[in-house]
């Protein structure tokens, strides 16, 4: 049987095997840590060297045997070949099946880190909007790569026409028109620039919450190690209270961290990132040490999202995001492409739409009004206001400054966001723009969107405004704060314009 021969049921290549193995011992690393130190810190008595020796290196081997097991199960128990214009899958001791009909493949993802390299095999993950059960990842080695992407490539559907590349600008490189399809190079420069520009403050909380529950889970391990922390505490407490200048010096400095972590991490993760642009398709590259990759057609893009804060809008750059529809079994934004540092928006939109965006005629459009500042303060507002009432209490009138100042950034974010929220309907697409700090813009095709509603507010009888909310399979958005007349109108062409599995009656119709 040849190799690229999908017709019976077959295994990965023996070198699968040995990526599975690694990554079975990667995903228990830290448990079987956790359970050394358990056992080091635990016991009722004192160990001798030696001893201690021969539980680490019996702790060890279950970890390899358990590792190698179930690298071995993943391996042995899971088949796969095509039929009909379908992949199957088959797993596990019961022999499921996963049936993957070619053409509603939503996408292909790949990787090849060093293991990859080492054994020139590919990591392929495969998503389809009908998928009711996890993805399924294959590692195939080249050869069978180039045959499953053709047998693909022939059950998919393909426009009749192609689509033109549109005039290169300073992040493209090289722009190289090949049958049909050419080839955007986006700069590592700009690449630089588009994560510098990023909000770092999310970043910074993400990190501290990571760095929370190792702390928590590190403690948790032993007791010894919480009595000790807890003895150290009340014994230097009277040294450990830090002024507003030393605390507003640290958060500079985490901040700082953060945001050099965050570039590593976005260079690495998009360096040298490669746009394959045809008629239909979209394929992404990119990675440093691990190259990913990932293919789509344009039919699964179910929102673009171009975002421009002052510091990208200053150096001439944005963020743009392909958002696709998910299915039930994955995370939100999990296989959404963001390309940072980018100013070809327009080359984007126009593949994605078929044609040049700028072109469609607006129909209708509604601006949100103050209300927005209202619902963007909610919550700051009271907080703020309650921690300044116990700091003045406890006469900490030197840290009065952190909530004034945050409560001060808080209402110009709701001003902010009041002056930018607003909906166009155009001839081709729909526009929502949001956004706080940043600039951000939201197209959607009227084929794609799935719910509309109109929701009243409380004090919607005075000020006759209401809530619009717009979903589609990926992707919600709520505009507040419109004019009834207004919104009415937007959503009554939304209806018209949409093929829509369930819509929600206007305020007025439910009166």
């Amino acid at each position: 049987m040849e190799r690229s021969d999908f017709s019976v049921p077959r295994r990965m290549s023996k070198s699968a095997f040995i990526i599975l193995l690694v990554k079975e011992l990667l995903s228990y690393a830290g448990l079987f840590l956790i359970w050394a130190i358990i056992k080091l810190f635990n016991s009722g008595r004192q160990r001798s060297l030696m001893e201690t020796m021969e539980m680490l290196l019996f702790l060890f081997i279950c970890y390899l045997v358990f590792s190698v097991v179930t690298a071995f199960i993943s391996y042995y128990y899971k088949k796969y070949y095509i039929k009909n214009g379908n992949l199957i899958f088959i797993y596990g001791f019961l022999k499921k099946e996963t049936v993957i009909p070619l053409q509603k493949i939503q996408s292909l993802r790949t990787r090849r880190g060093f293991m990859y390299h080492l054994l020139d095999m590919k990591g392929v993950s495969f998503d389809t909007l009908a998928s009711k059960v996890a993805e399924v990842e294959l590692i195939l080695d080249y050869k069978d790569w180039d045959a499953l992407i053709e047998r693909i490539e022939q059950q998919e559907q393909m426009p009749e026409e192609d689509k033109q590349p549109t005039e290169e600008n300073c992040v493209i490189r090289e722009a190289k028109p090949v049958a049909n399809k050419y080839t955007l190079k986006l700069s590592n420069l700009n690449l630089i620039k588009g994560a510098f520009c990023q909000n770092h403050f999310r970043g910074m909380i993400v990190l501290l919450g990571i760095l929370f529950t190792f702390y928590d889970k590190v403690l948790s391990a032993s007791d010894r190690i919480l009595n000790l922390f807890i003895d150290y505490v009340n014994e230097h407490a009277d040294y450990a209270s830090l002024s507003v200048t030393v605390f507003v010096i640290c958060i500079i400095v985490l901040y700082l961290v953060i945001m050099i972590l965050w570039i590593v991490n976005v260079f690495m993760q998009y360096y040298n990132m490669e746009v394959q642009i045809d008629k239909a398709q979209l394929s992404f590259e990119s990675g440093l040490f691990t190259r990913f990759s990932s293919r789509f057609s344009y039919d699964k893009v179910c929102t673009v999202y171009v975002k421009q804060n002052i510091i990208e809008k200053y150096l001439g750059c944005c963020t743009i995001m392909l958002k696709q529809a998910f299915n039930a079994t994955q995370k939100d934004n999990e296989n959404d492409v963001k390309i940072y540092g980018s100013n070809t928006s327009e080359h984007f939109l126009n593949w994605w739409l078929g044609k040049d965006y700028v072109s469609s005629l607006c129909i209708i459009s509604a601006k949100s009004g103050k209300g927005v500042i209202g619902y963007t303060v909610r919550f700051d507002i009271p907080v703020s206001l309650i921690v300044c009432i116990v700091l003045y209490y406890y006469e900490l009138y030197s840290w009065l400054a952190v909530p004034v100042v945050y409560m001060l950034i808080s209402l110009v974010k709701g001003i902010l966001a009041a002056y930018r929220s607003s909906i166009t309907l155009k001839e081709d697409y729909l526009e929502i723009n949001n956004g706080k700090l940043a600039d951000v813009r939201n197209y959607i095709k009227y084929t794609n969107v799935e719910f509309v509603s109109l929701k009243q507010t409380p004090f919607t009888p005075f000020f006759h405004r209401v809530n619009l909310i717009i979903s589609t399979n990926g992707t919600s958005f709520k505009v507040r704060s419109l004019k009834e007349a207004e919104a009415r109108g937007v959503y009554e062409l939304l209806i018209s314009n949409s093929c829509l599995l369930y819509t929600s009656p206007s305020p007025r119709d439910t009166r």
